[in-house]
């Protein structure tokens, strides 16, 4: 169950937190302001080739009044494999290299692959979450009203525009930078419903070898 409730969070988080539109009332120097600072952030972020980052990821249930609280490892290496490996409080591994996703948990013990090329919209909710994570703004300015709310370091908010599919269920994504802009230090997330979703990054390591043990969803699986 918390591996299922992990996998839909991420894919809704990734296909609902992309992206920015402006404003046609946006005063003209917050524009720029704005331009300039998702400009600068593209470029200290366009020089990361690997990354390792740890990642403590907890879920707010408003509901039953319940947290639900993920630690693991995320591994990135441009420009088409990414690892997510949780460590706790269950093991679980998903990996992405090319157009396949394979994933792994402890409980079944089996490994699940699922072409991208083959669903579409899988693939559409990969390839942002990989534009996310690798600082690639530009293709993904849509959808969104996005507010600077601090400069330096960077700290945005993310809110969807009610006719979008994101617009119901997110009410505000803000994200925040580290000192020196070249990777993301904090992810939290309101929804419509209450619940919210603070995922921070942790010790992170920049443009590292990676060992080839971290692509492999679980080695002792055929």
């Amino acid at each position: 169950m918390i591996i299922r409730i992990f996998t839909i969070l991420l894919l809704l988080f990734f296909t609902a937190t992309c992206g920015y539109s402006q404003d046609s009332q946006t005063p003209e120097k917050s524009r720029t302001e704005l331009n300039a600072v998702l400009s600068r952030l593209e470029k200290k972020m366009s020089g990361i080739k690997t990354l390792k980052t740890g990642f403590v990821q907890e879920k707010e249930l408003a509901v039953f009044k319940q947290k639900v609280v993920l630690k693991g490892t995320i591994y990135i290496e441009k420009p088409a494999r990414l690892a997510w490996h949780v460590n706790e409080p269950m093991k679980y591994i998903m990996v992405i290299s090319q157009d396949m996703i394979s994933q792994w948990d402890e409980d079944t013990n089996k490994v699940q692959k699922i072409s991208l090329s083959k669903n579409p919209a899988f693939e559409a909710a990969i390839g942002q979450m990989q534009e996310w994570f690798s600082g690639a703004y530009s293709p993904l300015l849509k959808e969104y009203e996005i507010i600077l709310l601090k400069e330096n370091p960077a700290s945005l908010k993310f809110t969807p525009r009610a006719a979008t599919f994101a617009g119901n269920v997110i009410k505000s994504v803000t994200v925040n930078f580290r000192k020196d802009e070249q990777y993301i230090n904090r992810i939290f997330i309101e929804e419509k419903s209450g619940d919210t979703t603070n995922l921070s990054f942790v010790d992170t390591q920049l443009n590292i070898p990676l060992e080839d043990s971290v692509w492999k969803v679980n080695p002792g699986v055929k």
